[in-house]
């Protein structure tokens, strides 16, 4: 995604992530929950971000992790913070995926709704994994990815009671600012995603749209919301 080689998106970016946030709190937790043992596993990380994910993977004994972003800041970043000697990071965008090697998880966070051509994306994956190799991927909730101009409704007391948000079944690209930056990312529907695992020879074994924790709440109050619209899909599927 081109805004992640952009110095003013990634420097705002980077702020908001050292901040307690909805990554965090709920999307990570969640999809770190989906993992098996990673003990001598080959990892492919998609859109490793600065790493974080990468590193985690490295220390729980990963054999080797491929970490892949689009974004040069993104990359030299990883390898500034989160290098390790079983981790390999390189400038790749998820649509250009080119190894010859096999992987026993692939693993990516919140990349899927940036990418235009679901479907081959997933045939590509397919063909990096192992027999019996495993994709746990996140991505923004079809609810959101559908109407970025969405908004939470209020009873009279100032009480969250609801989402209002259109256009769910119109698939295709969606245009929204992000630190006055254009972000441009592709909305599919639920049926859309868990059909297209399926053509591509995926066996879907867990989907989670997670909740936030007390706790959680308690960090970032408006979190409450997320039982009217989830922000995240989280899903794992083996082949």
């Amino acid at each position: 995604m081109d805004a992640y080689n952009d110095e003013h998106f990634l420097s705002s970016y980077l702020r908001l992530r050292e901040n307690p946030n909805y990554n965090d709190l709920l999307e990570t937790p969640a999809a770190l929950s989906l993992l098996p043992d990673v003990k001598g596993r080959n990892i492919l990380d998609i859109g490793c971000g600065f790493g974080a994910s990468s590193a985690y993977f490295a220390d729980a004994g990963a054999t080797s992790v491929l970490a892949i972003d689009a974004s040069e800041r993104m990359i030299s970043k990883a390898i500034s913070d989160n290098s390790r000697e079983n981790i390999e990071y390189e400038v790749m965008r998820a649509e250009d995926l080119h190894t010859d090697r096999k992987f026993d998880i692939v693993w990516s966070s919140l990349v899927f709704h940036y990418i235009e051509d679901f479907g081959s994306l997933l045939k590509t994956i397919h063909d990096h994994l192992v027999p019996g190799g495993i994709l746990i991927f996140s991505q923004e909730h079809p609810l959101t990815t559908s109407d970025y101009s969405g908004h939470y409704t209020e009873d009279n007391d100032g009480n969250w009671n609801g989402y209002r948000f259109s256009s769910y079944g119109r698939e295709g690209e969606r245009r929204s600012l992000w630190f006055d930056t254009e972000v441009v990312t592709y909305h599919r529907t639920f049926s859309t995603i868990i059909t297209s695992l399926h053509d591509n020879g995926f066996v879907v074994e867990k989907v989670l749209e997670p909740l936030p924790s007390e706790p959680a709440i308690s960090i970032i109050p408006r979190m409450k919301r997320e039982i009217h619209k989830p922000s995240f899909l989280v899903i794992k599927a083996r082949i």
